[in-house]
């Protein structure tokens, strides 16, 4: 079992002199009542204790989401974009501490979707199913190499206690449009076997109202104009979700445990809108409007299952796990265009993925382990778009934006790490080889001739921990480690995306990975805090670059840079206890990120100083109440060719347990003062824009979950005033 003991709002682990303490007292104390039984057995300690919201540890925070209210309902992507540190735009960039390219993993496990994919999965993933969320900036050689800024790990629900299990929560928000969400969780755990089953359905509503403007620099500009256009659009999304997880452990013998889960998300969407685009008039023959009516229907599919095995070896910690992956993702769309002609596309496509890792951990003595695995993994990407114009009263097909491309990637893998611990030094040291082969294949037609291409690569990624004790528990660390960002599939896909007359997004078949270089030297003061200063070189930067092709016409397409160079310090608490009712967390960040652009740019190098700073408050007021307030601040952030504009958020709750503890019901709000607002410039060789993105961020809500508990078995004790080994004692 687990015991979670708060003291000071700090967690230790207190579990022997604790029970010993409470079995000495409770004969003589009697809380005030007479012991008339001559004879007493104790038969099980509950020790209750709440969680921390946040944990902090070695190159990981924690934020658990049952102990936060706000961060605990909405879905998976208003719970990220909360965290302090972490941005992600609407186009599914993501930037941890300042940097991009942070790799998303559900369970451990890549998610393998990125952009507006990554996006809809996110926001079609309910937080209330949800665990953790572990933000990993210094992720060891077990960990794939992928992301350059760390790994953000969100962990799924999954009850460890004995009995049957049932949780049920139902919440509703509204901003400007409403949002609801049901989800229930079935746990059921005996002695050798653990089922466990999760549904969720969500339904939402939501608005995307953008501005654009664009001023083209002399000598760019088109002649006989002004060299300026506007450009607005509001958008409309309907989005429905229905998630499920389900999965069973068994356990063979006393060192044996096997297990198949499965997890998946049908999600559609529905999104209406228009872009209204104005270039001012210079003379009577120039300029003018031009209105672009853009309807989408969207479906997808993401389906998971997983086989594992995990074995123990000894009492030392002998450990050999393995497990088997299957990921399949399906998704159509139509989308449907009218300005200045009429446009109708229709595109579907899908990911299949099969892999297979195992990884051995063996404890040679006290103070040496040695850790070894290997992975393999086989993923094969088709997608089709098929567009078609309206010539007259029949529709003939456009050849230049029609394209089947074919992708298929195969990465192997193996690390070995040795841990060694002495008297006041800690030592993790890993090296992990992976090998990526690549091969991709774009179909031709009348117009178009085929085109292919191939990449094959080799990397090793070291990895290196060091960790020095002071006195009083204080200590220091050092740690390195290399790193990759592969291109995105959708950035590799070359098909023409059409946002309207003027704007396009388009793969790139030529993008090479990122590698990275990542170190940090930092200072840790008990369990309270971590100061440390950190640095990171990144070669080959994947940026979204802006390239004009004319007529005001530009093309959103990623590319690679020169390089990035991140420095800057990083400070990060436990949760502090400033009054016996009142704790509070810190995190804060200054990084210097400084981008070497393209020669053929007007400017060189785009550099900037940004601060980051979140701050979590929580209020204990009494058994049943408690209260939360979270506020976080990103400063003005270089990001390649574009400089993204400070945003802040503030998100306050209130909690009261019910029905004798077994229920809870929360009232919420987030961005209480409508600050979250996306704004962002861009210089490109021939225009410097400026972008601003409003989305429906600001919502009140309220939550009410339900929680069963049956069949908790309780066991004699051996022997009077003593407590067996097998005994639980359950948060």
């Amino acid at each position: 079992g687990l015991i979670g003991f708060s003291r000071s709002s700090r967690s230790v682990n207190y579990r022997t002199p604790l029970i010993i303490v409470l079995l000495i007292i409770t004969p003589f104390c009697g809380w005030g009542q007479v012991d008339t039984i001559a004879d007493q057995k104790l038969q099980e300690v509950v020790i209750m204790a709440k969680l921390p919201t946040v944990e902090m540890k070695s190159g990981k925070m924690t934020y658990r989401l049952d102990a936060s209210i706000t961060q605990s309902q909405g879905n998976v992507y208003d719970v990220l974009t909360s965290l302090p540190g972490v941005v992600i735009q609407n186009d599914g960039t993501i930037f941890l501490n300042g940097q991009n390219g942070a790799n998303i993993l559900m369970d451990g496990k890549p998610t393998y979707l990125s952009g507006q994919d990554l996006v809809n999965l996110l926001k079609s993933t309910p937080a209330s199913i949800t665990d953790k969320i572990d933000l990993i900036t210094h992720p060891s050689a077990r960990y794939d190499a992928s992301g350059n800024s760390g790994i953000i790990d969100i962990r799924t629900k999954k009850i460890l206690r004995r009995g049957m299990n049932l949780s049920v929560n139902g919440s509703y928000d509204q901003g400007k449009y409403g949002e609801g969400f049901a989800s229930t969780t079935l746990n059921l755990r005996t002695n050798k076997l653990n089922f466990y089953l999760s549904y969720s359905y969500s339904r939402k509503n939501d608005y995307d109202d953008l501005y654009v403007e664009r001023n083209y620099l002399e000598g760019w500009r088109p002649e006989g104009e002004t060299g300026q256009m506007t450009q607005s659009s509001y958008r409309t999304w309907k989005n429905t979700s229905n998630y499920y997880r389900f999965g069973i452990d068994y356990q063979m013998s006393d060192k044996t445990t096997i297990g198949f889960s499965t997890d998946g998300n049908l999600a559609g969407n529905k999104v209406e809108g228009d872009m209204n685009s104005s270039i001012p008039k210079r003379s009577p023959q120039t300029g003018g409007s031009l209105r672009t009516l853009n309807d989408q229907n969207r479906s997808q599919d993401n389906f998971t299952a997983v086989l594992s095995l995990t074995h123990t070896f000894n009492s030392d910690g002998g450990v050999l796990d393995a497990s088997m992956d299957y990921l399949r993702y399906r998704y159509e769309e139509d989308q449907y265009l009218n300005s200045q002609d009429t446009l109708f596309g229709d595109m579907d496509g899908g990911i299949h993925l099969y892999s297979g890792q195992a990884n051995l951990v063996w404890p040679f003595s006290k103070s040496f382990t040695f850790h070894a695995g290997a992975k393999t993994s086989f993923v094969s990407i088709n997608n089709n778009a098929d567009y078609n114009r309206l010539q007259g009263d029949s529709w003939q097909s456009d050849h230049d934006l029609s394209c089947d491309f074919q992708y298929d990637e195969n990465i192997n893998a193996g690390y070995i790490q040795l841990d060694a611990k002495f008297s006041s030094v800690s030592l993790e040291a890993g090296l992990r080889l992976e090998n990526t082969r690549i091969e991709g294949e774009q179909s031709g037609n009348a117009y178009q001739r085929d085109s292919s291409f191939t990449n094959h690569y080799t990397h090793l990624f070291p990895t290196l921990s060091v960790q020095y004790a002071l006195r009083n528990g204080n200590s220091l660390s050092l740690t390195y480690g290399k790193r990759i960002v592969r291109p995105n599939y959708r950035d590799l896909n070359p098909f023409v995306y059409i946002h309207d007359e003027y704007t396009y997004d388009k793969g790139n078949t030529l993008l090479r990975p990122e590698l990275s270089d990542n170190l940090e030297l930092a200072y840790i003061h008990g369990d309270l805090f971590r100061v440390g200063l950190a640095f990171n070189y990144t070669k080959d930067v994947i940026i979204k670059s802006y390239l004009d092709q004319g007529n005001y016409v530009v093309y959103v397409s990623p590319e690679n840079l020169s390089s990035r160079v991140s420095v800057g310090p990083r400070l990060s608490t436990s949760q502090l206890p400033l009054t016996s009712f009142w704790n509070v967390n810190v995190s804060a960040s200054l990084i210097y990120n400084r981008y070497r652009l393209p020669e053929n740019y007007q400017v060189k190098v785009n550099k900037r100083w940004t601060p980051n700073i979140g701050i979590s408050n929580q209020f204990n007021f009494a058994r049943t109440w408690s209260a939360e307030l979270i506020g976080f601040y990103n400063g003005k952030m270089a990001a390649g060719q574009a400089t993204i504009y400070p945003l802040w958020q503030i998100n306050a709750g209130i909690q009261k347990k019910i029905w004798k503890g077994r229920g809870t019901i929360q009232l919420f709000a987030r961005d209480i003062f409508h600050s979250n607002v996306s704004r962002m410039s861009v210089m490109t060789p021939t225009q410097h824009a400026f972008i601003k993105e409003r989305m429906n961020r600001t919502v009140v809500g309220i939550s009410l979950t339900y929680r069963i508990n049956r069949g908790l078995e309780v066991k004699e004790s051996r022997r009077k005033h003593s407590v067996d080994e097998s005994k639980r004692i359950n948060l």
